[in-house]
Formats: C-alpha cells, sequence, structure tokens
C-alpha cells in the first residue's frame, strides 16, 4: 500500500521511508555515503524509490528516549505538509505528499493510517487523532520557524 511511513522503531524513531512508490520532498544533507539527514537549511531534495536521495530521510534532532522509556509522537498533517515531532521538539517537516499515477504524480492527501509494528515487540497507548485546519500555533518553535523558511523557499 502506497503511504509515508513515520518509522516507530526503536534507534530509529521519527525516520521518514517511503512505501511503494510514494513521494516527499525534504530539506536535508547528505551524511556519508548514502544517508541523508533532515536539514531545514539544506537542499530540497525528493525521497522516492527512483531520486538518487532514495526512500529514506533520518531524522533530526535525534530526541528518542531510551529503551524502556515511552516516547510521545505527535504527528501534524494538512494538505500535503507534515509535522513530525518527537517528544516535544519537530525533527522533520515533509513537503509535497504525492503518489504515483498515471505517468506521474497526484497529490498524496488523503487515505488509511497505518500503525505497525514490523514484526518487533511495540506498545501503543493514549493515540488520538484530531482534524485540523492548520498547522497548530504551538509550532512557532524552533520548527515552525523553519517551516516558515522553506515554505517561503517553496513558494
Amino acid at each position: 500500500m502506497q503511504s509515508q511511513e513515520f518509522q516507530v522503531q526503536e534507534g530509529d524513531c521519527g525516520d521518514y521511508w517511503s512505501i511503494a512508490g510514494s513521494a516527499f520532498d525534504i530539506p536535508a544533507k547528505k551524511q556519508g555515503e548514502k544517508d541523508w539527514i533532515y536539514d531545514p537549511k539544506g537542499a530540497m531534495q525528493v525521497f522516492t524509490d527512483k531520486s538518487p536521495a532514495g526512500l529514506h530521510c533520518i531524522k533530526s534532532p535525534d530526541t528518542e528516549k531510551p529503551g524502556g522509556e515511552w516516547n510521545t509522537i505527535d504527528i501534524y498533517v494538512h494538505g500535503d505538509t507534515a509535522v513530525h515531532m518527537l517528544n516535544g521538539k519537530v525533527n522533520m517537516v515533509l513537503y509535497n505528499s504525492r503518489r504515483p499515477a498515471k505517468g506521474g504524480y497526484e497529490p498524496l492527501t488523503r487515505g488509511k493510517i497505518q500503525i505497525q509494528s514490523e514484526g518487533a515487540e511495540v506498545f501503543y497507548r493514549n493515540i488520538r487523532m484530531l482534524p485540523i485546519r492548520e498547522i497548530p500555533r504551538r509550532m512557532r518553535d524552533e520548527g515552525w520557524r523553519w517551516f516558515k523558511w522553506v515554505e517561503g523557499r517553496l513558494g
């Protein structure tokens, strides 16, 4: 199923994965030979199965708690934009959500929500889904400033 994945695996909680051809544009910088890490000041990269950047973008900052402690995950999605938060800190802003369609792409702005375990033990609690009309004002911390800066770069 085409989807956008917010990774919940221990050690990688908060990373982004493109699934089945879906795509997001993410400001990122290359780290090492093949890894890309979210950087709000980085050049916009396309993450999909057919792009040079590939399927995966690593979150930044890394605010994941040690094994055995609860992480709090907040995902805000409005239109084709998503903001990922881990333990109260913005760790990725993603733009232009889309999926393959007849010779190109179409916006991926609705669909199913998947909650998974990837075959490993995982626990979820206090899951809430609320409708929003915009990315919440409380995002006007460090992540929100970069969100607006990058949004301005996209025109």
